[in-house]
């Protein structure tokens, strides 16, 4: 669809109202593939399991070459199919949790916000927020009319509505909040520095001498700035491990899949750690010692037009020591992670289902974690750390291990889910279906060669609508090249082959026009056939 045929279909109503129409779309593509025969019902398509993770850089797995040992992530790496360029359509949480699920880009879906619960009292967004809605196309609702068992435990960050396809939903506000409420009403009854308030959940945290040192040397530096307590108090979270989210999550998971019945189910899991809140439970917090952690390479390797960014005052003001405290916590989350999904996969096992189930398993964005002096994602940056993602597909019926280093992108899990388990793709979808290269139909080189990411300024009313005139920063990554245009139209160009952490900085060197040349026609012509709104000053 190019721009003049999606403007056509969308500027005379609201998107919302686009998007429903797409939902008759998909229904009918559902009835033609009855009318062709082709099975309507669940029975006898394969089972999906999603395990993501919120804000974890791949570079830290083992399977990645990191330097985290994550045996049972690593376990599915090689029984699947790692994707090792694989990346995000927007470093930011609800974003690209939207596009995941419908295979949309965010200029078109048009979740260009972090999304918060409407009840949720931390945060009052305005009359207007708009989420994931039921109308929306989702893999999970088309799966449901087909008759999976739908289930959603953890992270969602996409709240607007309930949604019929997901009734026992267990999330981080309303549900973890409802059962830890006790605990935290006896937290809030300690000395203020002994307790993190990290969105409503009181946290008590022991505080390493190392940061408490660093962060008297703040002297009041960091007072009224938002989120300071979150790193002002990381640390060791004094509460048991059972209490935990992500263990409660995995448990109600791992219960989900001991109770299904024998009709196929789509289940996520959906953890919130390595995201902050940059605590961990012992015996995580004693696992990785900050002195012998390995900075990266590129740690000390930073560009002026981010040295104002939260991510890097972070590290700028605290130091190394500050930056090993960040990882040591990082590193042990990403472990009780890894820990996580081997029960999960136990579970899995013991059901009897594990081999015609497709198990996913990815990130929604990834952390700084160090690379160019900062940490987490408060960057405006499109650096690898943060763009690119864990991404790995396991489905042994049907899918022979490997690791492809093909192009692809969150935009693509939808598609390749449907296209999986047999559904068909509704035709506004904008991600491309990875299965054919999964089950070796196509050849690698028919595959994509670029991957797109985003940041566009928020409509001030967080309405699902991008305007002509929104200003934006956009990347193409792809054939071992990285091209980005921020506003201002600043341009930076790297060469991920020779220059893997990005230090160097191609875009005004006449050895590499072509390049820059040809990447900004890949960039533009996505913004055409994507339906960007019609071009206008960044």
């Amino acid at each position: 669809m190019d721009r003049r045929e999606f403007l056509g279909k969308v500027g005379a109503g609201t998107l919302g109202g686009w998007l429903a129409g797409q939902a008759h779309l998909a229904q009918g593509a559902l009835e033609q593939a009855e009318a062709r025969g082709e099975p309507r019902k669940a029975e006898g398509r394969p089972n999906v399991l999603i395990i993501m993770c919120d804000q974890l850089n791949a570079r830290v797995l083992g399977c990645y070459g990191g330097d985290v040992p994550t045996a049972n992530i690593d376990r599915l790496a090689r029984e699947g199919v790692l994707f090792t360029d694989a990346t995000c359509p927007w470093p930011v949480c609800s974003p690209t949790r939207a596009s995941l699920i419908t295979g949309l880009y965010p200029h078109t879906h048009g979740i260009t916000y972090n999304v918060n619960r409407r009840d949720y009292p931390a945060i009052k967004p305005p009359a207007s927020d708009e989420g994931i809605k039921a109308s929306d196309i989702t893999a999970e609702k088309l799966l449901y009319e087909l008759g999976y068992q739908t289930h959603h435990y953890g992270k969602w960050h996409l709240m607007d509505e309930d949604l019929p396809y997901y009734r026992d939903m267990f999330g981080e506000h309303r549900e973890y909040m409802q059962i830890m409420a006790r605990t935290f009403d006896e937290v809030r009854k300690r000395p203020r520095e002994q307790w993190m308030d990290w969105y409503d959940w009181a946290l008590p945290v022991t505080v390493s001498p190392a940061l408490q040192k660093a962060v008297r040397s703040l002297g009041d530096r960091w007072n009224g700035k938002r989120y300071s307590e979150f790193i002002t108090k990381m640390g060791r979270l004094d509460l048991p491990l059972e209490q935990d989210f992500d263990v409660q999550v995995a448990d109600r998971t791992i219960a989900c899949l001991r109770r299904l019945g024998r009709a196929p189910f789509m289940v996520t899991c959906s953890f919130n750690h390595p995201h902050d809140p940059n605590v961990a439970s012992s015996p995580y917090y004693e696992m990785f010692l900050p002195e012998k952690i390995r900075l990266p390479a590129n740690y000390g390797k930073r560009e002026s037009r981010f040295e104002k960014d939260w991510s890097r005052q972070i590290v700028a003001d605290l130091g190394e020591p500050g930056l090993r405290e960040f990882l040591r916590i990082y590193y042990g989350c990403v472990k009780k992670i890894d820990d996580l999904v081997g029960r999960i996969l136990r579970a899995l096992d013991e059901t009897g289902r594990a081999d015609n189930t497709i198990v996913l398993f990815t990130a929604d964005h990834g952390d700084m974690a160090g690379g160019h002096g900062m940490v987490w994602k408060s960057t405006s940056a499109f650096y690898d750390e943060i763009v690119r993602v864990p991404l790995i597909i396991r489905y042994p019926a049907k899918v022979k291990p490997a690791r492809m280093s093909i192009a692809a992108c969150l935009t693509d899990v939808m598609p390749t889910l449907l296209n999986l388990v047999g559904c068909p793709i509704p035709a506004h979808v904008q991600g491309h279906s990875l299965a054919p290269y999964l089950r070796g139909q196509k050849d690698l080189d028919q595959a994509a060669a670029y991957t797109f990411s985003e940041r566009l300024v928020a409509n001030e009313t967080h309405a699902r609508k991008v305007a002509p005139d929104t200003p934006g920063s956009f990347m193409v990554r792809g054939r071992g090249w990285k091209h980005i245009r921020y506003r201002g139209n600043d341009e930076y160009l790297y060469d991920l082959v020779r220059d893997p952490g990005e230090t160097k900085n191609l875009a005004n060197d006449p050895a590499f026009q072509e390049w820059k040349k040809q990447l900004r026609r890949e960039l533009e012509n996505w913004l055409l056939t994507t339906g960007f709104p019609e071009r206008r000053t960044p």
